[in-house]
């Protein structure tokens, strides 16, 4: 009988499978680390308990992630894209301006009803001592672009005045929506306050407009009359 060696892959080969298993795993590693965090709370989680779900030893994750604050940035910058994502869904599917604006404000607040945990360590410093590294605030900075853009749209449809689409006002935006998600957060098991909570945003970029509607800008300081 002719034996028949099998053909050899190439490295070409090798390397993406190789890749594609180690992403799978620190994937997996991300998701214990979420069911971990809703248990014991965003400052609770540790390795220890996240290598005994996944069945291996503590420093078998290092392999992965060198630290515990390397797993909380891939958590930082996983939870920071698919805000990004439902805030990109959000605009393009919305008229341009004001109803750009107010859709990805409350597609926002959905997400971080849906993921309370999440949305702590996005809004907040729960972590002490965690600084999230530079890299995994890049989908913020994409948001931020995205909320002057329709900033920006909204003048163009002489909807706000031509002086209200900079920083400062991009920044309002986003303390508005933040604080209402942040107070959805801290009543989330008081139905009552729950039901004035629902249409806090849909208000809040109402007085938003008006306060800015053309002709009727708030003056900018010296020292903000660039941003």
């Amino acid at each position: 009988m002719i034996k028949v060696r099998p053909f050899p892959m190439s490295e070409s080969h090798v390397v993406p499978l190789r890749e594609r298993r180690r992403q799978e795993t620190m994937n997996e590693i991300l998701d214990l680390s979420i069911e971990v965090i809703r248990q014991q709370g965003v400052a609770g989680l540790n390795l220890t308990t996240v290598a005994r779900l996944l069945g291996v030893q503590p420093t078998a994750l290092y392999k992965y992630f060198p630290s515990l604050m390397a797993v909380y940035d891939a958590l930082y910058r996983r939870a920071e894209n698919e805000v990004l994502h439902e805030v990109e869904s959000a605009v393009a599917s919305a008229e341009p301006g004001m109803a750009a604006i107010r859709d990805a404000m409350l597609a926002v607040d959905r997400w971080a009803t849906a993921n309370p945990e999440m949305a702590q360590l996005l809004i907040g410093r729960p972590i002490p001592g965690y600084i999230p590294a530079p890299d995994a605030l890049d989908p913020s900075i994409r948001i931020l672009e995205i909320f002057r853009f329709t900033l920006d749209q909204a003048v163009v449809r002489k909807q706000l005045d031509p002086g209200a689409s900079g920083t400062r006002h991009v920044l309002m935006l986003a303390a508005l929506m933040t604080g209402a998600s942040t107070l959805r957060m801290l009543h989330a098991d008081e139905p009552p306050c729950q039901a004035d909570i629902e249409g806090l945003i849909p208000d809040l970029v109402g007085m938003f407009f008006k306060a800015f509607s053309p002709g009727n800008v708030e003056p900018l300081g010296p020292d903000r009359a660039g941003a």
